[in-house]
């Protein structure tokens, strides 16, 4: 094996839960045997009516495109911690996932991955802009990512901007062939739009 690549037999297959993998291009009804719905974020009520965040899914704008939030528990190798992720579907195929974690993980996470898939394809470093509520103003952090190119899948890992918020990280990982096919859906989208009269 190549330093920096990975065999497309240790490329990720799926999303690893506590009551199974869900592997890439399942359906999501099939997905759902594996997903803990009746477990719920502590999440702040604002409002009097405001409903329990939980599981569930909408459409987006691109056309056979849909995903599901809070889908739990992800399996992150820590033991009694939850953590909950963001799920896409391309006409029903599971293709990609989107899992934050507290930032402090990120070098535990880092190493897991590096050990098994090796150096990082890419590496790179970008500024973000958050709102400080606390300052009531703007501030910036920095994110770096690692990429891995593992075949028919990618692997982003974030020491920041989970959630979009400063102090969480995140683990993105797509199956190539799908995420191809919503891009060139969205293309197609965009171009229809384009050809309106109004």
């Amino acid at each position: 094996m190549l330093m920096g690549e990975a065999l497309a037999s240790e490329e990720p297959r799926g999303l690893l839960l506590r009551k199974g993998l869900v592997n890439r291009q399942v359906t999501l009804n099939e997905a759902r045997t594996f997903i803990e719905e009746n477990i719920h974020p502590k999440t702040l009520r604002l409002l009097r009516n405001q409903k329990e965040e939980g599981f569930r899914c909408e459409r987006e704008a691109i056309q056979g495109v849909s995903h599901c939030v809070w889908a739990c528990c992800v399996d992150l190798g820590e033991k009694d911690i939850v953590h909950f992720a963001t799920l896409w579907f391309y006409n029903d195929r599971f293709y990609a996932y989107d899992v934050a974690f507290d930032t402090v993980q990120f070098q535990r996470l880092l190493s897991t991955l590096a050990t098994k898939f090796g150096k990082p394809s890419k590496e790179e470093q970008a500024s973000q802009v958050a709102p400080n509520f606390m300052m009531g103003g703007m501030s910036t952090y920095i994110v770096n990512t690692k990429r891995w190119d593992l075949g028919d899948a990618v692997v982003l890992l974030s020491d920041r901007g989970g959630q979009g918020k400063p102090l969480a990280g995140h683990m993105y990982v797509a199956y190539m062939p799908l995420l191809r096919e919503t891009i060139l859906a969205k293309k197609e989208d965009n171009e229809t739009r384009a050809k309106l009269p109004f």
